[in-house]
């Protein structure tokens, strides 16, 4: 009997100003659930910024090493700009269909 295969979830490296970090993709039913919640914030361009917190530090590491609550507030310290533009990509990877322009019809 052959053993068990597991799937690992989608990774991809995104760089930021300059700064390379692996982002893994969410797990559907968290997805699912992010977009419950956020959709509106999303559609009208705002970020609740306790759930960037959380989504960086549970999706997002650099040097190898997993972002964590404490190295978060040390990472990002200053630069929230950066933040932000490395929240924008972890969604848009996560959700990119919901950010592409639907196809219009001629």
């Amino acid at each position: 009997m052959a053993a068990p295969q597991f799937q690992v979830l989608e990774q991809t490296t995104i760089t930021v100003d300059g700064e390379d970090y692996l982002v893994s993709a969410m797990p559907a039913t968290k997805g699912l659930m992010f977009i419950e919640k956020h959709q509106e914030a999303i559609d009208a361009g705002k970020a609740d910024l306790s759930q960037m917190k959380q989504i960086i530090c549970n999706y997002v590491s650099k040097d190898n090493m997993q972002i964590t609550e404490k190295t978060f507030d040390i990472s990002f310290s200053r630069k929230y700009a950066h933040l932000n533009k490395l929240y924008k990509e972890v969604l848009n990877f996560n959700f990119e269909e919901l950010f592409q322009a639907p196809d219009t019809e001629e």
